[in-house]
């Protein structure tokens, strides 16, 4: 039994105690650094791709470099967006949110604008790059911010539990879908001709499939290994009627080999049949968590790599579509 004084403790007496609570808040919340710079590598990359089609000056840039650069400056991002403890907060407006992710990401995109400028032409291209690049992140905002959400919806499930699991595929699935949007958004380049300096046309394009073709396929993937936990979490409620609560044990207490951690909700769950579960609670429990409240984050989530399939099959077919409209002026 937890001592009186972990009751009514006064962190505010302790100083230290209380940076290291402000510390650890954020932690259930995954890393961001290698989301946003998976990312931000593919946003950098058909984003410059992209201009190419508008700006000569794009097509003179190394797609190398906006790449390189867009993932360092976009894990910064990730990592101060899973830092900032000001956006964790229950009480900060939805609105809020919106603005300071859209403010980072515009940062995120000017710094990296910058450094390509600077690296192409010196100083004369910092400006410039840097205010494109702050208008391309800013167009990425919507995809960075789905990004953001569903990263913090995989702190709420426990380590190795069902919920935990379909976060985190629901994340790789966003990231796959942005990545997908990333590569779609050169479009204008396939349908008008103008391309890198540095790439073929077809080597270009073939970019931009592969890419679409990729991610779709690996949303797919992520959706056929989520059927395996929905068909334990099912069975679970199809016995629902069958169980009952048992005894509570200590929360750091290891569930027997057999038992189903939902990873919501501190309830175990043993069968009404079992005689002996009040005896041995630990030893028959079959369940630890809320039922309803899983299910409620796999449908959820289900939703979420749903939309991100619609997203990567959308890029795909656009570049589809322009790849083929562009031969068939050709033909």
């Amino acid at each position: 039994m937890p001592s009186p004084q972990k009751d009514w403790w006064d962190p505010v007496a302790h100083p230290d105690a209380e940076a290291r609570v402000e510390e650890e808040q954020p932690t259930s919340m995954p890393s961001l650094a290698k989301p946003f710079a998976a990312f931000g590598a593919a946003a950098g990359l058909f984003a410059i791709l992209a201009l190419g089609s508008f700006r000569d000056a794009a097509r003179e840039v190394s797609p190398l470099t906006p790449m390189l650069a867009t993932a360092a400056f976009g894990a910064v991002a990730g990592m101060t967006l899973r830092r900032w403890k000001r956006l964790h907060s229950p009480v900060l407006a939805r609105e809020a949110v919106i603005l300071w992710v859209a403010i980072i990401t515009a940062l995120a995109g000017a710094a990296s604008g910058g450094v390509v400028g600077l690296a192409t032409w010196g100083v004369d291209g910092f400006a410039r790059f840097a205010g494109g690049g702050a208008v391309v992140g800013l167009v990425f905002v919507p995809s960075c911010l789905v990004v953001f959400d569903a990263a913090k919806r995989e702190g709420r499930g426990r380590h190795g539990s069902l919920v935990a699991a379909t976060d985190r595929r629901t994340v790789a699935a966003t990231v796959l879908a942005g990545i997908s949007f990333a590569s779609a958004t050169q479009v204008p380049a396939v349908l008008s001709g103008n391309v890198s300096n540095d790439l073929a046309p077809l080597l270009q394009v073939a970019l931009s499939l592969v890419v679409c073709l990729g991610a779709t396929l690996g949303i797919v993937a992520l959706q056929r290994r989520d059927r395996a936990g929905r068909a334990s979490l099912d069975t679970v409620a199809k016995d629902a009627a069958w169980l009952d609560r048992a005894p509570a044990i200590e929360e750091n207490d290891a569930l027997p080999p057999a038992a189903v951690d939902l990873g919501i909700g501190a309830e175990r769950w043993t069968r009404t049949s079992d005689a002996n579960y009040r005896l041995s609670g630990r030893s028959d429990v079959l369940v630890k968590g809320s039922i309803a409240d899983a299910t409620v984050a796999f449908e959820e989530c289900a939703r979420g790599r749903h939309g991100s399939l619609i997203v990567a099959s959308c890029g795909l077919t656009a570049v589809s579509v322009s790849f083929a409209l562009r031969l068939s002026v050709f033909l």
